[in-house]
C-alpha cells in the first residue's frame, strides 16, 4: 500500500475516534441550561486541567511556536517563563474564586458574569464583552483553521482549502452533538497526543542528527545567533523582545475559553489538583516545541514556511502509519482550541445577545436554547472558515493579536473584580474598552508594535482604567 494511503488511513481512524468519543458523551447529557455550556459544572481535575491547557495552546504551539523556534532559535525560550507564571496565577489565584462566584451568580458565560456581578442596570455590560469576544474569537478560530490548512497542505499535499474545511467539519461533528462535555473529553485525548508528539519528535530528531555536537555545528553553520538567548536582538530591541515574550503570560486571566473550565470545575479540590496537572503539561509541551523547532532548523536548513516544520519532519522521519497519527495530533491541537472558542462565541450570541432582541417576556424553553446554541455554532464556524481562506496565514502573529485583545480587555477586570471589592460598573466598562482599544491602536502603529508586544501596554493601561474609573465613579450600592 502506498505511504500516502497509510498516512491518510491512520489520520482518518484517529479523526473518527475523536468524533465518536464526542458523540458518546451525549450519554451523560442533562436537560439543564448549564449542561451544553459548562457540562453541568461537574468537570473533574484531569478534564479541567487538560482541556484548559489544550484549548489555550493549540495549533499555535505545534506549528506557530515550532516555527518561531525554527526562525529565531534558542531565543524563543523567553516565551516560557511568562506563560508558566500565567498558568500558576490562573490556577492558584483566579480559578477557585471564579468558580465559586460564577456559580453563586448563576453565570454560564463571561458576559453574564460581568453583567450580574457589576450591576444589571446597563446592557453595555453585555454588549461590550460580547463584541470583543466575537471580534477576537472569530479571528482566533480562523487562525486554528489556518493551522489545519497548513497541516494538510504539508502532510497530504492537498490544497490548503481542503484542510481548512476538514478541520471545521471535525470540530462541528462532535461539538454540535455533545457540547462542552464533548469538547472536554476529546481535549483529554488531544492534549495527551500533543505531549507524545512534542516529546517524541524532538528525541527522534536529536538521535537522527547525531546528538548535540552535530546539531550545534549545523546550526552555527546556518547562523551562530540561533544558539544565543538574545538572537539577533541587542540593546533596547532585546529589552522589548524579552518583555514582550514575558508579557504573553498576562493574557491568561482574560481568555474566556480557559476561564470557562474554571467555571465548570466541580469543587476546590478539583482546582488544586488541576493546577498541578496543567503546569506539568505546560512544561513538557513547551520544552518539546522549542527544542524541536531548533533541531528542525539543523535538519532542514531552511523552509519556505517554518510553521510547517513538524508535519514535514513527520513525513520524512516516521513510517506512514505513525506519521498519520502525529499529523492527527497536530490537527487535534487545532481542534482542541477551535471547538472551545466556537463554543464561547456561539454561547455569547445565543445566551447573551439574542435574548436582548426577544420581544416576549417568557423565558426561552430548553429546546429553544439548544437550537440557538447549535445554529449559532454552525454560522460562526462558517464565518471563521471564510476568514481562514484569506491571504493572512501567519498563525503565530494572528493568534497573538487575538490573545492580546482578550487578555487585556478581560484579564485586569477579572483580577480586580475577584480581589478588589471597590471595582465598579463604570470601572469594568472602562477597563474592557481600554484593553481592547489599546491593543488595536498599538498593533497598527508600526514603531510601537515593533518595539513591544501590544498586550503589555494594553494590560497595564486596562488595569489602571479599572482602578481609576472605579474610584471616580463608584457604585452607589
Amino acid at each position: 500500500m502506498e505511504s500516502n494511503s497509510l498516512l491518510a488511513i491512520s489520520f482518518v481512524v484517529y479523526s473518527l475516534f475523536i468524533v465518536a468519543v464526542g458523540i458518546y458523551t451525549t450519554r451523560w447529557r442533562k436537560k439543564t441550561d448549564d449542561d451544553f455550556v459548562l457540562a453541568n459544572r461537574e468537570l473533574g481535575s484531569w478534564a479541567s486541567a487538560l482541556s484548559a491547557s489544550a484549548s489555550a495552546e493549540s495549533g499555535w504551539v505545534m506549528l506557530g511556536l515550532v516555527g518561531m523556534a525554527f526562525s529565531s532559535g534558542l531565543s524563543a525560550i523567553w516565551i516560557a517563563p511568562g506563560i508558566g507564571l500565567g498558568y500558576l496565577f490562573n490556577w492558584f489565584v483566579i480559578a477557585d474564586r471564579l468558580r465559586a462566584e460564577s456559580g453563586d451568580l448563576g453565570a454560564a458565560t463571561l458576559p453574564q458574569y460581568f453583567y450580574r456581578k457589576f450591576g444589571s442596570n446597563s446592557k453595555l455590560l453585555i454588549w461590550i464583552p460580547a463584541v470583543i469576544i466575537a471580534a477576537a474569537m472569530l479571528g482566533y478560530v480562523a487562525a486554528q483553521m489556518n493551522a489545519a490548512g497548513k497541516a494538510f497542505e504539508a502532510s497530504f499535499d492537498l490544497p490548503y482549502t481542503w484542510g481548512v474545511l476538514a478541520g471545521a467539519l471535525i470540530v462541528l461533528a462532535y461539538t454540535i452533538t455533545g457540547g462542552f462535555r464533548a469538547i472536554c473529553w476529546t481535549d483529554i485525548i488531544q492534549a495527551s497526543f500533543m505531549v507524545v508528539a512534542l516529546i517524541g519528535m524532538p528525541i527522534l530528531l536529536y538521535v537522527h542528527l547525531g546528538g548535540y555536537d552535530q546539531i550545534a555545528a549545523q546550526i552555527r553553520a546556518i547562523d551562530p545567533q540561533l544558539l544565543t538567548l538574545s538572537g539577533a536582538n541587542s540593546g533596547y530591541a532585546l529589552f522589548g523582545f524579552v518583555v514582550g515574550m514575558f508579557g504573553i503570560g498576562f493574557g491568561y486571566p482574560g481568555q474566556p475559553h480557559v476561564l470557562a473550565r474554571f467555571m465548570a470545575a466541580r469543587d476546590n479540590e478539583t482546582i488544586k489538583k488541576g493546577g498541578v496537572i496543567a503546569f506539568s503539561w505546560f512544561m513538557l509541551v513547551y520544552t518539546g516545541a522549542i527544542f524541536f523547532g531548533l533541531f528542525a532548523r539543523a535538519y532542514f536548513g531552511s523552509l519556505a514556511d517554518a510553521e510547517q516544520a513538524l508535519p514535514l519532519a513527520c513525513n520524512t522521519l516516521l513510517p506512514p502509519v505513525l506519521a498519520g497519527f502525529v499529523i492527527a495530533a497536530i490537527v487535534a491541537a487545532i481542534c482542541s482550541t477551535a471547538d472551545s472558542q466556537l463554543m464561547v462565541v456561539s454561547t455569547t450570541f445565543s445566551r447573551d445577545i439574542l435574548p436582548i432582541f426577544r420581544k416576549s417576556d417568557t423565558p426561552p424553553t430548553f429546546e429553544q436554547t439548544q437550537k440557538w446554541d447549535r445554529w449559532t455554532l454552525v454560522l460562526l464556524a462558517l464565518v471563521s472558515v471564510a476568514f481562514a481562506l484569506t491571504e493572512n496565514r501567519v498563525i503565530f502573529s494572528f493568534v497573538l493579536y487575538a490573545w492580546s485583545a482578550l487578555g487585556a480587555a478581560f484579564g485586569p477586570l477579572v483580577i480586580m473584580g475577584l480581589m478588589w471589592k471597590k471595582t465598579s460598573q463604570v470601572g469594568a466598562m472602562a477597563g474592557m474598552i481600554t484593553g481592547a482599544g489599546v491593543t488595536v491602536v498599538w498593533k497598527n502603529i508600526d514603531f510601537l508594535s515593533s518595539a513591544l508586544y501590544e498586550l503589555v501596554p494594553a494590560f497595564v493601561l486596562s488595569f489602571v482604567a479599572v482602578w481609576l474609573f472605579s474610584l471616580l465613579f463608584p457604585d452607589r450600592n
